[in-house]
């Protein structure tokens, strides 16, 4: 069976009119659909229709970032492979037509089966599934090639959301409390309440989401009036405008961890005392205090936050240690030779390429004040910045860049091995620092097959731990979410896993 892509027929929107009389709000996002119509399935759309309360998923991640039913009523692990959920009864898709077993199973067919169109890769090996059974309208068995602790976490993932199968083509029908109703690509997503909605009925009537990409000009939008809310706000700006009237700065910690991508395979961060004196040199309260502005973050210590039931809570911060950062220097045979400042090894300078992307406008700053701190420790330092991270990646798998700033949601589904496996096995994608340990690579994948909640956990502080030590990433803080919101405005709330905006609850008074 070919299964056909949203948009694969016309990217045109039903000519609908909303309320004029019902409440109504607009939310700046940096972030949104570079398409008319956002399949779930195709990039990050999934996440951008979860954020606008379009679609929804079997399980999802709540505000406390628990596991919990969703479309799903209940779900029970039959066997090690096996597991049946239950759906909720009553729900119906946005284009009236009823969710049953089989438009759960074809919503996630369309995503594994490598004839789609719609194929994805990344799902598939997340899921692992052998097959899916319809045992009547309710109720399914999914069966997995082998134990996968992970496995209902990953129907938490927003590309695995539930679409009408009846539905025409061109429109994404999902089950969520709003309707999408038109998006003008990389500018706004426009909703509407769906009056059937099977949960709390919306407060709202319409929702926009205006894209704005740029952290300053959402900044005077917010403050001009134009929108109602403004996400990912700017945490030297919130600062400012805290005490205005009619204005609310909201604050939550998320998954979200900046850190450096370490190139240990060769060049002078393969000796494991400089990666440990840069751990030591960084100021990691600095950078929360004057890029961040004591608002946005907190400095890390393990990759896990604490919001996390997966953090290892023996892990704290490496502390800003000078002296400490300059015995290991010594030890690893940097000397500063010539009086000038910058020490050598090998009679060559200690000089690191230091890189990082634009799209996240703390990573620059952030990059500028840990180069200042670097060469208080004699480390001398080269700063570039791209526009995508993909470039910066493949500098590093050729040897040319030493520390990779990123920013990354260490657990979008709330499992602790979307980040190990990304990126700290020896095989994993995105492992373009060179490194490899044979313990972390073993535990990686018995944390896979482990289900028992409590020798998982054991599982995962062993290899937070082998992080911290090696220090193949170099972490350096956990990410909170401001947003600036008028007064006027409802049951906004932000997510740790950054999955929700637009929810039933949020209204306007």
């Amino acid at each position: 069976m070919l299964w056909m892509g949203l948009g694969a027929v016309l990217a045109v929107f039903p000519m609908l009119t909303f309320a004029e009389d019902g409440a109504s709000l607009v939310i700046a996002t940096p972030f949104g659909p570079a398409v008319p119509v956002p399949d779930p399935a195709k990039g990050s759309n999934g996440w951008y229709t979860s954020e606008a309360g379009v679609t929804e998923t079997l399980l999802r991640i709540d505000f406390d970032m628990r596991l919990v039913p969703w479309l799903a009523k209940s779900y029970r692990n039959i066997d090690p492979l096996t597991w049946e959920i239950e759906l909720r009864s009553a729900v119906l898709f946005h284009d009236r037509t009823p969710l049953d077993a089989t438009a759960v199973k074809w919503s996630i067919m369309r995503l594994i089966d490598e004839k789609s169109a719609v194929f994805n890769k990344r799902v598939q090996q997340m899921l692992d599934i052998d097959t899916i059974t319809v045992v009547d309208d309710q109720i399914l068995r999914f069966r997995t090639r082998r134990p996968n602790a992970a496995f209902l976490s990953a129907l938490a993932s927003p590309d695995t959301a539930s679409l009408s199968p009846r539905g025409k083509m061109d429109y994404v029908y999902g089950t969520g409390p709003f309707v999408l109703r038109k998006v003008i690509p990389k500018e706004e997503m426009v909703m509407s309440r769906f009056s059937g909605y099977w949960g709390t009925p919306p407060q709202l009537e319409r929702v926009c989401l205006k894209m704005i990409q740029n952290p300053a000009t959402r900044m005077l939008a917010f403050e001009a009036g134009q929108v109602d809310v403004a996400a990912s706000f700017p945490e030297n700006d919130a600062r400012r405008i805290v005490n205005r009237e009619h204005v609310d700065i909201v604050s939550h910690p998320t998954n979200r961890l900046c850190f450096f991508f370490v190139r240990v395979k060769d060049g002078p961060l393969a000796d494991g005392r400089i990666r440990r004196a840069i751990n030591y040199a960084i100021d990691r309260r600095q950078i929360v205090e004057t890029v961040l502005a004591g608002i946005g973050g907190s400095p890390a210590g393990s990759i896990f936050p604490q919001i996390l039931p997966w953090n290892n809570p023996e892990l704290a911060p490496c502390p800003h240690d000078p002296g400490k950062a300059a015995q290991l220097l010594e030890e690893a045979g940097a000397r500063d030779s010539d009086g000038d400042g910058i020490l050598e090894i090998n009679g060559r300078p200690l000089s690191l390429n230091m890189w990082t992307y634009d799209s996240r406008p703390s990573l620059k700053p952030t990059l500028e004040l840990v180069q200042a701190q670097l060469a208080a420790c004699g480390i001398a330092s080269r700063l570039k910045v791209t526009r995508r991270a993909s470039p910066i990646n493949l500098a590093m798998q050729r040897g040319d860049v030493h520390l990779n700033l990123q920013m990354w949601n260490t657990a979008p589904q709330g499992d602790p091995d979307f980040f190990i496996t990304s990126i700290l096995t020896r095989s994993a994608g995105s492992n373009v620092m060179g490194y490899a340990n044979r313990e972390l690579d073993d535990l990686a994948e018995k944390g896979k097959t482990t289900v028992d909640p409590e020798k998982r956990k054991a599982i995962y502080n062993r290899i937070q731990q082998i992080v911290f030590d090696e220090s193949p990433v170099i972490v350096l803080f956990h990410k909170s979410m401001v947003s600036a919101v008028y007064d006027h405005v409802e049951n906004y709330r932000i997510h740790p896993a950054e999955k929700y905006i637009v929810t039933p609850e949020l209204g306007r008074r």
